[in-house]
């Protein structure tokens, strides 16, 4: 009966290191007697264990690290009497002291699982057999493996990812160890298996009626989705480190969150609006400067555990500042997650970040009479596109330039209020059209074109000339003016003349109406 059990429980660890040992919950399986014909004898003394690393859309994942413990040996007895003999290594006598392998066949998923959990412990504290990295094609091969029962543990998993669990897998295993619908015919030495990986990723974008053009004031709403980690129970438990997954919100000092009845910050897991408290997470939001999270949602350990795999989405506002970045620069929200890479060891997740933009006008005023020149002193104020909502008014310096700062995209209009001592005042005022390029997803990219008076405008380079300036965002307006009709001096010589020409223009008609009364009398 041994004999049969002990290899029924081959076909059992195989076939349970395949489904349980993933992210994948594990499905129930069958152990398959095995046929004790003279071909089916173990006959090799070693073997290899090729690991093929996924992630749940079976994409090839290259960076995870593994490492792989010998828990019991294997000797066969070439006999049917003494089929083959177990060894369980001194490392781990502890664990299994009390589990036969004739028991062990008849363990579940589940206490396989909780058994990968308590060996990966104590694997934690020796020296592991071999240590390997999976390659580009989410490979890696360990060789030279004597017959026994092995401890596959992933000890780093690609950036953006959750270690698989811990699992157990026999050397040699029937063929049957990928298929329990299979009847086993002969033995594998060179058997392969193919872990999991959970990925946890990050979505950020800009929502609601924003196309990530933006002026001082605007609110702009944002939305994070995620997945709740499906972390298995090897995550939960620990007092000292409890699971984690938290969402962190950095922003820019040009963007200050908001959280008020307008602005509410909303947390959806599954399809329910989830409240901040005690039983759920918790919520920091707060403006802070440089590298400091604006926003922080923590979720507890217990609620991690209930809603693992859910979709998780978060919505926001941040508003528009007077530090905001003017340019293609723009002005950067980016959000992250901490979580749990493996049991008790965080990690922080790549940023995944969205812009807003701001462009600007400046003016500058100047004269070609005489030399060219720029004149200071002359008022402008800027009106939005109805021509007239007023939106500020500046004064030209002594380069002749003003500017108005951190406009969105848009259509404005330029008035010259008041005109530099001597020269005219414009007629009409200038229509500006500062048009932001759009992504396909019809967001903002930092760029713009521009129109001016209805005309389009590529120049970008040149003195007193319209132009525009896509890395500051800034359109150029060049306005000349010119010299108005102005009196003589009082007492000038023009003044004379004119006093002498209209005395004896008075001089005359006199003559004249004294003639014409003389003749009617």
């Amino acid at each position: 009966m041994k004999k049969t059990c002990s290899r029924v429980l081959m076909a059992i660890i195989a076939s349970t290191a395949m489904t349980g040992g993933m992210f994948s919950h594990a499905r129930p399986t069958q152990a398959l007697e095995i046929s004790a014909a003279p071909e089916t004898t173990i006959t090799q003394k070693s073997g290899s264990l090729t690991l093929h690393e996924y992630d749940l859309d079976k994409k090839p994942l290259a960076g995870a690290s593994f490492s792989i413990y010998k828990v019991m040996s294997l000797t066969p007895g070439g006999t049917l009497d003494n089929y083959v003999s177990y060894t369980i290594e001194d490392d781990f006598k502890d664990v299994l002291k009390d589990i036969t392998p004739d028991a062990l066949g008849n363990y579940s998923t589940k206490e396989l699982e909780e058994l990968g959990k308590e060996l990966s412990v104590k694997a934690a504290k020796i020296d592991a057999l071999q240590e390997g990295t999976s390659d580009a094609s989410g490979t890696i091969t360990f060789n030279d493996l004597s017959l026994g029962y092995y401890l596959v543990v992933e000890t780093q998993a690609p950036s953006g990812y959750v270690s698989g669990r811990p699992f157990l897998i026999a050397i040699p295993s029937s063929d049957n160890y990928q298929d329990d619908g299979q009847q086993g015919t002969h033995w594998i030495y060179d058997v392969e298996a193919t872990p999991k990986n959970e990925q946890v990723s990050i979505d950020k974008d800009i929502i609601g009626t924003s196309d990530g053009s933006v002026k001082v004031g605007d609110h702009v709403q944002y939305q994070v989705k995620t997945k709740m980690p499906d972390y298995d129970d090897s995550y939960f438990g620990n007092k000292e480190h409890p699971a984690v997954f938290d969402i962190i919100d950095t922003m820019e000092d040009g963007l200050a969150i908001q959280k008020d009845v307008e602005h509410p910050i909303t947390v959806t897991v599954g399809d329910q609006v989830i409240a901040e408290g005690e039983t759920t997470y918790t919520l920091s939001a707060e403006n802070k400067t440089g590298e400091d999270p604006d926003m922080i949602i923590s979720f507890k350990e217990a609620f991690i555990k209930e809603n693992g795999g859910k979709d998780v989405t978060v919505t926001y506002y941040a508003q528009v500042t007077e530090k905001a970045v003017q340019g293609q620069a723009g002005n950067e929200n980016a959000a992250s997650l901490r979580y749990d890479h493996k049991p008790q060891e965080i990690t922080t997740s790549e940023k995944d970040t969205e812009k807003v933009y701001s462009f600007g006008i400046k003016v500058e005023k100047f004269t070609k009479e005489e030399d060219p020149r720029a004149l200071s002193d002359a008022e402008f104020t800027l009106l939005a596109s109805d021509g007239s909502d007023i939106l500020g008014s500046a004064v030209t310096d002594e380069m002749g330039n003003l500017q108005f700062h951190n406009l969105d995209a848009g259509t404005y209009y330029l008035k010259e209020t008041r005109s530099p001592a001597g020269y005219t005042l414009l007629a009409e005022p200038i229509k500006v059209e500062i048009i932001a390029d759009v992504n396909a997803e019809g967001k903002a990219t930092g760029s713009f074109t521009l129109k001016v008076n209805d005309k389009d405008v590529t120049t970008t380079t040149g003195e007193f000339t319209t132009q525009l300036d896509e890395e500051s965002g800034t359109a150029i307006i060049a306005v000349e003016n010119h010299k108005g009709f102005t009196l003589p001096s009082t007492g000038g010589a023009g003044i004379s003349v004119f006093l002498i020409i209209g005395g004896i223009g008075i001089l005359g008609i006199s003559v004249v109406m004294m003639k014409k009364n003389k003749k009617q009398a």
